[in-house]
């Protein structure tokens, strides 16, 4: 007989494990029980990569195949002992946000069927400073060789003109992110501001691969370096959250020798992310001032 339910214990907490055997990802027959071990395998490097940011939730209850939703509000029904952060909405009340700092939060989420946790740039303490600055480097066409092309030449931008290193994470998906750590001494605009400087540098030196134009009918192919997420309550993929793709892909912290033009994104999932290292480790003491630099 197959279980519905069953309990487990996590940080001295129980926690009520519901329909284990429910399989998330059809083809792959990757069920929420193989999620929520995932999760809580990969807590200690992801937690420390996530902790004290507002959350959102991408949440899948019927399985990748089926419609999912955004759940931005922590509801009524989640525990006490889940932590939150409430949230200001302009013209709108204020929402209370998860806050996942411990491995049963984690946990929680993933019984929820979260499969993709998204989080904040800032942390909760200081909700309009944010301490990372993020490129989304989405390929136009599945043409992966221009978005390593312009993560290169972000990176090299950065150490040429600012002596900083950025960091580099596939997204799970399609694309990777360039990441800068940032001490918290600047707001979003001005974040944001900076981004899109770095962003109109890059079009002005290679203006036949980069656009920062949105609108998707007017780059015509070339890579978007999307600075956009740099803004009060936008998010980017947690580090190691599992995308709703077949095979559970993760969004891979990786390094610079790694990003080739021939890298499979695809092949960092719940069962092989173990063998890597953890290449973010330090990322928190990296941080840089934008304010000196500006």
């Amino acid at each position: 007989m197959v279980k519905t339910s069953y309990e487990i214990t996590v940080e001295k907490q129980k926690i009520e494990i519901t329909n284990p055997e429910k399989v998330l990802f059809p083809k792959s027959k990757i069920t929420k029980k193989d999620l929520i071990e995932y999760y809580l395998n990969i807590a200690d490097l992801m937690l420390p990569l996530i902790k004290d940011r507002p959350v959102t939730m991408f949440r899948y209850p019927n399985g990748i195949a089926q419609e999912h939703f955004v759940q931005k509000n922590a509801s009524d029904y989640f525990p006490k002992w889940v932590k939150t952060k409430s949230v200001k909405r302009e013209g709108k009340s204020s929402i209370s946000m998860v806050v996942c700092n411990d491995k049963k939060t984690l946990v929680y989420l993933a019984n929820q069927a979260c499969i993709t946790p998204h989080i904040w740039l800032s942390r909760k303490d200081s909700l309009h400073k944010p301490d990372r600055l993020i490129f989304d480097l989405d390929p136009p066409k599945e043409n992966f060789e221009v978005v390593v092309q312009g993560a290169f030449d972000l990176k090299e931008l950065f150490e040429k003109e600012f002596r900083i290193t950025p960091f580099v994470m596939t997204t799970g998906s399609k694309g990777v992110h360039v990441i800068v750590p940032i001490k918290r001494d600047l707001d979003y605009t001005k974040v944001r501001g900076f981004a899109k400087q770095i962003g109109e540098i890059l079009v002005e030196n290679n203006p036949d691969d980069y656009t920062i134009n949105p609108r998707k009918e007017k780059r015509k192919n070339k890579l978007f370096i999307d600075y956009m997420r740099n803004a009060f309550a936008q998010t980017a993929v947690a580090p190691y959250a599992v995308r709703a793709l077949e095979k559970a892909p993760v969004a891979a912290p990786i390094k610079w020798t790694e990003l080739k033009k021939n890298l499979d994104i695809s092949k960092f999932t719940i069962k092989t992310i173990f063998k890597r290292e953890a290449v973010f480790k330090n990322i928190d003491k990296k941080a840089y001032s934008l304010k000196k630099l500006l």
